[in-house]
């Protein structure tokens, strides 16, 4: 069996869309169940954090945490969340707070991209 490699941010690229959360109470499982249609029509991919420890994500892939922990934290100060869009760029960022699943599904839902993703399903 091979080995596998550790997945950095760009090995998601133009794949995934990220949210990458640092919460100190973080349950991932129990915040994403139910949901699993949503999130894989907006090909999300959340990483957890739980006080700048990596938890887990909620896909399959290794994945190296360094790198996702590190763009937490420099988006802007106390984030505690960041929503990565499929070009790798910051979409938003927020607390603990201000972060709900609705929340992120209307933003990705007003991204360009995500626009030409639902004009291409409603042509299917």
């Amino acid at each position: 069996m091979i080995p596998q490699t550790s997945k950095t941010l760009e090995d998601f690229r133009w794949k995934n869309r990220l949210v990458i959360m640092n919460f100190e109470n973080l349950t991932l499982d129990s915040l994403l169940a139910g949901s699993e249609k949503k999130i894989a029509e907006r090909k999300l991919l959340f990483v957890g954090f739980k006080n700048d420890k990596f938890i887990k994500t909620s896909g399959e892939d290794q994945i190296d945490p360094a790198g996702f922990l590190k763009v937490l934290s420099q988006t802007r100060p106390n984030a505690e969340w960041v929503l990565i869009g499929l070009d790798g760029g910051v979409k938003a960022t927020g607390n603990y707070q201000d972060f709900s699943l609705q929340k992120i599904y209307t933003l990705i839902d007003q991204m360009p991209m995500r626009q030409s993703e639902i004009d291409q399903d409603n042509r299917d």
